[in-house]
């Protein structure tokens, strides 16, 4: 079963097709039972269970596809380049990249209206919790990473134009730019990885580790905007911390590179 999720190699109109099936299945079939049964007001649980249910008809629908065509290439979950010590460097790159991207979007106006959506669907509790460090990397990374990178790089596009249309699929999936242009970055990063290791594990723990730091700030901050910024909360301070952020970034990525940066045959 496990093996079918990721048997399916979509070429560049297919990955598209995809996000399309992704938008009507999310936001059309399964949003309208929710709302059936839940109402208007999709609270945390609803959310949570919308979210999963339509990833389930996600996959039900990728495996189809994929007894349908012949395998190009096979997806390993776990990559013999995925150590321990590439985790460890991964843990403090991830926050530190959330920095050095910031200025990317944090210029632009967040209306009151998308902030009042935000609170209502994201809240400090169990729900919000699973949603968004547990089921939004596991769900997010395979479709992204395991089924649209790895069919893009199957279907013998050059790696870094895989990598670039696989992130942008994935930012157009947060349909707003407030995530989607954070996501568009850490996409590419966690694509690039994911073409080092052909490993996913690693990929997951990065978008893990990146929502994770939201839920944290939506913890410690639970009354803030949806908008606030680390300009916001350091103050006359930020400069110092978005330089060292920047500098450290620089660093530990090298050391990333340098980890699982070698020589790939498919270059």
């Amino acid at each position: 079963m496990m093996k079918r999720l990721f048997a399916y190699n979509p070429n560049l109109s297919q990955s598209w097709g995809l996000l399309g099936l992704w938008f009507v299945i999310s936001q059309l079939i399964v949003s309208g039972i929710i709302l059936v049964f839940f109402g208007p007001n999709i609270k945390s649980w609803s959310g949570f269970s919308a979210y999963v249910l339509s990833f389930i008809i996600m996959g039900l629908i990728v495996i189809q596809l994929g007894k349908a065509q012949s395998p190009i290439s096979a997806l390993t979950i776990h990559g013999t380049k995925a150590t321990f010590p590439l985790y460890i460097l991964l843990l403090f790159l991830i926050p530190l990249l959330s920095v050095a991207i910031e200025p990317l979007y944090a210029w632009i106006p967040m209306p009151q209206g998308i902030q009042e959506f935000f609170a209502t669907r994201f809240t400090n509790d169990l729900a919000t919790f699973f949603l968004v460090i547990i089921a939004a990397p596991l769900a997010e990374e395979w479709l992204c990473r395991g089924v649209i990178l790895k069919g893009l790089l199957a279907n013998r596009m050059t790696p870094y134009r895989a990598i670039i249309w696989s992130s942008l699929i994935f930012a157009v999936m947060h349909l707003n730019p407030w995530q989607a242009i954070p996501a568009f970055c850490l996409g590419f990063a966690m694509g690039w990885v994911y073409w080092r290791t052909r490993s996913l594990l690693p990929c997951i723990f990065m978008h893990a580790v990146n929502n994770g730091i939201a839920f944290i700030m939506l913890s410690i901050f639970p009354d803030a905007p949806f908008n606030l910024s680390l300009r916001d909360i350091a103050g006359a301070h930020y400069p110092y911390i978005y330089t060292g952020a920047v500098a450290l970034s620089i660093a530990i990525g090298y050391g990333v590179w340098r980890m699982v940066g070698g020589k790939r045959s498919d270059e």
